[in-house]
C-alpha cells in the first residue's frame, strides 16, 4: 500500500522579511524515492528521477547520484539530465564519478553536459556561507537528529545557485575577502520535535531555527525559523521504521520551510545593521 503522507509548513522568518501565510502540501516526492530506490520498471525509476530533478526536497541529490549507478542506461541518463537541471554545483564530484565508470559514449556526453552546466552555475555565487553548529535542542534523545539537520540543511543551500557552501574547515571569512563576496556562517537547532495523534492521522510536528553570523565579525544578523508535520493514516504508521520515517520527514520539512528564502535573507544581512530577532 502506499503510503500517504503531507508536510504541513509554516515559515516564520524573523530577518527582515516579515511572516507569511501557513501552507499545507503534500509531498509528492515521497513516491518519487521510493521509485527510483526500488522500482523494478526501469521507466518507473526513470519517472521518478526526472520528478526529483524538478523538486526541491532534501535529499533529492543524495538519491539521484545513486542512481547514477543505476543498472539500466536510461535511468543513468534521467539522474545525469536531472541533476544538471537542479542547478547544484555540489553534485559535479559524483557526476564526474559517474563519467569515469560509464560505458555507453551517448550517455558520457550527457554527463559531461550535466557537469559542464553546472560548472557554469557555480561561477554565479553572491555569498559565501560556511556551516556550524548544529544542535538538537528539542528534549527528545535522537543522537542523529543533529547531523541530520546539518546533512538536509547542506542539501538544501546548496540548491541556491547565487549561493556557494565552503568546505568543512575553510576559513570563509578569508575566502570572502579573496573573492570579495559576503561571508556568513549559518547555526542551525531543532528547537521541537513532538509526536501527534489526531483525528488526521499520526506523525510529527518539528520545528528548526538558523541564525546567521556574519564573518569575520561574528555580528548577528537575523535567523530564519520553519516548523513543519508529517502526517499519515495511523493503520499504516504502526512500526518503529514508519514512525522513524514520520520525524524524518517532518524535520526536513521543517528545514524547507525555514530555509526557502535564504538568499533574500543573506541579502538583507549584507546590507544592513543587525536585525532584532523578533517572532
Amino acid at each position: 500500500m502506499v503510503r500517504r503522507l503531507f508536510i504541513a509548513m509554516l515559515l516564520a522568518t524573523s530577518m527582515i522579511l516579515g511572516g507569511t501565510s501557513p501552507s499545507i502540501a503534500e509531498d509528492r516526492d515521497t513516491s518519487a524515492f521510493r521509485d527510483i530506490a526500488v522500482g523494478k520498471d526501469y521507466r518507473l525509476r526513470v519517472a521518478a528521477a526526472l520528478a526529483l530533478g524538478r523538486s526541491k526536497s532534501p535529499g533529492a541529490r543524495p538519491a539521484l547520484e545513486k542512481a547514477l549507478r543505476d543498472a539500466h542506461p536510461a535511468v543513468r541518463a534521467s539522474a545525469a539530465t536531472a541533476l544538471g537541471a537542479m542547478g547544484n554545483p555540489a553534485a559535479v564530484p559524483a557526476l564526474k564519478a559517474a563519467l569515469d565508470t560509464e560505458p555507453a559514449p551517448s550517455l558520457k556526453r550527457q554527463i559531461q553536459a550535466a557537469i559542464e552546466r553546472l560548472s557554469k552555475s557555480s561561477s554565479k555565487a553572491r555569498f559565501l556561507v560556511s556551516l556550524g553548529k548544529f544542535e538538537n535542542r528539542s528534549g527528545v534523545k535522537d543522537a542523529m537528529l543533529g547531523s541530520l539537520l546539518r546533512q538536509h540543511t547542506r542539501s538544501r543551500v546548496a540548491q541556491f545557485a547565487d549561493i556557494e557552501i565552503v568546505a568543512d574547515g575553510t576559513d570563509v571569512a578569508a575566502a570572502g575577502k579573496s573573492r570579495k563576496l559576503p561571508a556568513f556562517t549559518l547555526d542551525g537547532s531543532v528547537t521541537q520535535l513532538s509526536k501527534r495523534h489526531g483525528a488526521d492521522g499520526i506523525g510529527f510536528a518539528a520545528k528548526v531555527e538558523y541564525v546567521i553570523r556574519e564573518m569575520p565579525s561574528q555580528t548577528l544578523k537575523g535567523s530564519m525559523i520553519g516548523s513543519a508535520q508529517a502526517l499519515a493514516e495511523a493503520r499504516r504508521a504502526k512500526g518503529r521504521r514508519e514512525l522513524a520515517q514520520l520525524q524524518s520527514d517532518a524535520v526536513a520539512g521543517a528545514i524547507e520551510s525555514a530555509l526557502q528564502r535564504t538568499p533574500l535573507a543573506l541579502e538583507a544581512a549584507s546590507g544592513s545593521s543587525v536585525v532584532p530577532s523578533g517572532r
